[in-house]
């Protein structure tokens, strides 16, 4: 639905105001590239084929579509262009040569610039509506900035769009905003960055949360007969939705639609993917396709259709054997190693595979707790691995805490690894306390009445 919605918010924004000029900004993986062959089909496919790309849209959506990029017998021709670090002018000149070949592309004049060329293809060339993708515009981009290439012909390009009377669209493709790539050059200059990208109606483009869910059970297809899910799918639903309003069944349909993926597994992918180490959709279907160590394919072909899903264990054991260099290079590699620490520390208690599995799933839960909503409470460790009972969690959890090991949290009703060392801080002032112990509150007075020191009145002294 993002994607439809970036669509509706283009299709909006041109027919009210006739502009032209766009820039789709998102993180990598996230499906810009994907957005644009689809977009190029609704522009340019048969019928037939936008309805099969349209089949998921509500009506309305569809309706309001069709209107905007299908209405009228102008034809649309996307001109597709993928940058480099070299000069755009170079590139959009042989993107478009490429693709009109015999449609009646007028013979650019010597002293013309390309968008005064382009605007007037669109007029001469058999009633042909243009539509330029500019993909890895970055590149272009980081050409001007660091090899002083001109940029001026994006502005060029937009004003184009913009007098065009709706036969142009141009679409640069970033991922990251237009004035990052030019943190590197003068004040002036970013100022003069910065009125070329006002020329450009930006739209991101990001699946949301539940969004990813959907599109993992989508991806995963199986004629075998799923196993009854029991509570699961129903309390990771409501921990994600919080408080919020609105019904669940949908989301629990479409975590079920997942298996054999856990639950959590499922609702953990898409924050995952989203961290600094991941790349988005790609990460997921990386995670979904690849033959990686203790990826989803290996599961399959090792597992049979009556074992365990595939856990919050099978998701850490995959995490450390594929990607722990990239997590540890990422903001959230401090976290990551008290976790391991933490794993390693049970291991060396004697810890069994039940103790390591609920384990695994806490330091999950915990680690990406912030972008998922799901806190790693009682409830939700309960559900962590479908092979145990309650007694058997709650007894694994016991032990934990009794190692170090975790920590229960009684403000948050939470789990989390123990961060600190071995020593139990609260047994020796408890300790303290029963032993009774006296305050000076005179030697307390004298020590308060101390001046400070000042490192920087040292520092200028010797």
């Amino acid at each position: 639905q993002s994607a439809m919605d970036a669509l509706l918010l283009m299709g909006r924004h041109r027919e009210a105001t006739q502009h032209g000029a766009f820039t789709w900004t998102g993180p990598y993986g996230s499906g810009k590239s994907s957005l644009a062959v689809a977009f190029s089909t609704l522009l340019s496919g048969t019928p037939s084929v936008t309805s099969k790309l349209l089949a998921h849209a509500t009506e309305a959506d569809a309706a309001e579509l069709r209107k905007f990029f299908r209405q009228g017998k102008s034809r649309w021709l996307p001109v597709p262009v993928v940058g480099s670090r070299s000069n755009p002018e170079d590139a959009i000149s042989k993107a478009m040569s490429a693709c009109f070949k015999d449609a009646g592309l007028p013979k650019r004049l010597s002293n013309e610039t390309l968008a005064t060329w382009i605007s007037r293809a669109t007029k001469t060339s058999e009633s042909k509506s243009i539509v330029l993708f500019i993909d890895e515009m970055g590149k272009f981009l980081e050409h001007a900035a660091l090899d002083g290439g001109d940029i001026h012909i994006f502005q060029e390009l937009a004003e184009a769009a913009a007098r065009s009377e709706g036969r142009l669209i141009v679409i640069g493709i970033l991922h990251q905003a237009f004035d990052e790539y030019a943190h590197r050059i003068s004040r002036e200059g970013r100022d003069e960055w910065l009125k070329i990208q006002g020329r450009f109606l930006d739209v991101p483009v990001s699946l949301a949360g539940e969004e990813h869910i959907e599109l993992i059970s989508r991806a995963i297809q199986s004629s075998a007969k799923q196993k009854p899910k029991g509570q699961a799918a129903s309390i990771v639903a409501k921990s994600i939705r919080g408080g919020r309003s609105g019904p669940i069944d949908p989301l629990v349909t479409r975590l079920d639609a997942c298996w054999p993926l856990h639950p959590l597994v499922a609702a953990l992918l898409g924050p995952i993917s989203r961290r600094r180490f991941g790349q988005s959709q790609r990460s997921i279907f990386g995670f979904l396709t690849s033959a990686e160590p203790f990826g989803f394919q290996e599961y399959l072909t090792s597992s049979s259709l009556d074992s365990a899903d595939y856990g919050l264990e099978n998701l850490w054991n995959y995490l450390r054997a594929n990607l722990e260099p990239a997590i540890l290079a990422s903001p959230d590699g401090h976290r990551w190693s008290t976790a391991v620490d933490a794993v390693e520390r049970c291991e060396s208690r004697g810890g069994s595979a039940t103790h390591l599995s609920v384990l695994k799933a806490i330091a999950l839960l915990d680690l990406f707790k912030d972008r998922s909503g799901l806190q790693p409470t009682p409830e939700i460790v309960a559900v962590c691995v479908s092979t145990l009972s309650p007694a058997d969690h709650k007894s694994a959890c016991t032990d934990l805490i009794g190692w170090s090991v975790i920590v229960y949290r009684k403000h948050s009703d939470t789990f989390a690894i123990y961060a600190g060392s071995d020593f139990d801080i609260e047994r020796a002032v408890e300790g303290a306390r029963q032993a009774g112990v006296a305050a000076d509150y005179k030697q307390i007075a004298r020590q308060a009445s101390l001046q400070p020191v000042l490192a920087k009145r040292h520092y200028e002294t010797t």
